[in-house]
């Protein structure tokens, strides 16, 4: 862990990594809000829920633009910044419709922090360590997952709800404090013809003219489908099949962390072997037996090792899926190609989140989920057999030119 030698990317790892414990605790305290603090209806705290979720599908590719035009320093600054402004009025938030505003606020503050903070390494750290930078910054969500609900808990506890606002606005004062000294590679000046503002499309078009990051986005959006999916089927799973109750659910959910945490710290030891296409093709391929053995088996000992294989792959696949799009994207174009990336994850859940909710009506949660593993069984096929098939293009297209090459000589 040689970055870590270096304080200000200790620092920047410790501030994100309680940037995002802070808004765990945030997004477990204003649902709580909603429900006992102005008494919502289901149908209320689903818009809740939607007004978090859906800036990541709405307004990620906004930022891309400024990431690229202003470095991805300025960007998180700003996002901490009016990040305090959202968690202290929720704080203040007196009406339902109060909060409403401020969560959507919150989401915003995501939509443009997400893509910058993914947009640092490549300004951080050297090509044979960026990897490990991807995987320590991974780590800080990750490491959030599971702290972030306990933190929440016990500011309540202590204090009230509010409590968890009042951390979560404290941990965006810590992100501009550790944000603020880093020193980024010198910035490439984006091309103007391609960097307006007014160009929400550049990153769409750039990630479908570059064959790598076109093919990496796809086997992403697969796999972000079925997390969306999953979202409604794990507690229906748990209650309808296991038959436990929401503490099993709680335990479950541990697990998966352990296994995501477990893996992204052996990440840099493996190495640039998992940053390839075929790679991520063979972690979405493995994630649907994951998902077979985790959502559609009746065992909880089998959930458990399912959840926490699910858990592993999600790390094999997540820090070698941006090192993957930052080395195959030009340097001026990281911020709207990361930004293309978080808007394919926010369409994907917002579009699957609720026909999950249709087809576990109409099938159950184990037809569900059969489902959804075969989907990720094509698509990881899918990126396996084009990949392959690249490369033996590219093996015949170089054996060609060295024939050609030796026979003018």
């Amino acid at each position: 862990m040689r970055l870590l030698r270096q304080p200000r990317l200790a620092l920047l790892f410790a501030g994100s990594a309680l940037n995002e414990i802070g808004s765990w605790a945030s997004l477990i305290a204003f649902w709580g809000y909603a429900a006992y603090r102005f008494h919502s209806s289901p149908d209320q705290i689903a818009l809740v829920s939607v007004m978090w979720s859906s800036p990541g599908a709405v307004f990620s590719l906004m930022s891309g633009w400024p990431i690229d035009r202003f470095g991805p320093k300025a960007v998180m600054i700003a996002a901490d910044v009016v990040g305090v402004g959202a968690a202290l009025g929720m704080v203040w938030a007196q009406s339902y419709g109060t909060l409403v505003v401020m969560v959507l606020l919150a989401g915003t503050v995501s939509a443009f922090g997400r893509p910058a903070a993914s947009s640092l390494p490549p300004r951080l750290a050297d090509d044979e360590d960026l990897l490990l930078a991807n995987s320590l910054l991974g780590l800080t969500t990750q490491l959030a997952l599971v702290i972030g609900p306990l933190v929440a808990s016990v500011a309540i506890s202590l204090w009230s709800i509010r409590a968890a606002f009042v951390v979560d606005a404290s941990t965006f004062v810590v992100g501009v404090i550790t944000t603020l000294p880093l020193r980024l590679r010198p910035p490439v000046t984006p091309d103007p013809a391609t960097a307006t503002p007014t160009d929400l499309l550049a990153g769409l078009r750039l990630a479908w003219r570059i064959v790598t990051v076109r093919r990496t986005l796809l086997l992403g959006l697969a796999l972000f489908c079925s997390w969306g999916a999953s979202m409604v089927m794990e507690p229906l799973y748990v209650r309808d099949v296991l038959h436990r109750s929401g503490a099993t659910f709680g335990w479950l959910q541990t697990i998966f962390g352990v296994g995501l945490i477990v893996t992204t710290l052996l990440l840099p030891r493996l190495g640039d072997r998992v940053v390839s296409v075929r790679a991520q093709a063979v972690s979405v391929l493995a994630s649907a037996g994951a998902v077979v053995v985790y959502l559609a088996s009746a065992s909880l000992p089998a959930a458990a090792i399912g959840i926490f294989f699910w858990g592993m792959l999600t790390a094999l696949f997540l820090p070698p899926f941006y090192t993957l799009l930052q080395r195959s994207t030009p340097p001026d174009s990281h911020g709207r190609v990361m930004a293309t990336a978080a808007m394919t994850n926010g369409v994907a859940g917002l579009a699957t989140t609720p026909l999950a909710a249709v087809l576990v009506t109409a099938f159950g949660v184990r037809s569900t989920a059969l489902a959804v593993a075969t989907g990720l069984l094509v698509a990881g096929a899918a990126g396996w057999l084009t990949d392959q098939g690249a490369a033996k293009r590219a093996s015949r297209a170089a054996a060609t030119a060295g024939y050609a090459a030796s026979s003018a000589e």
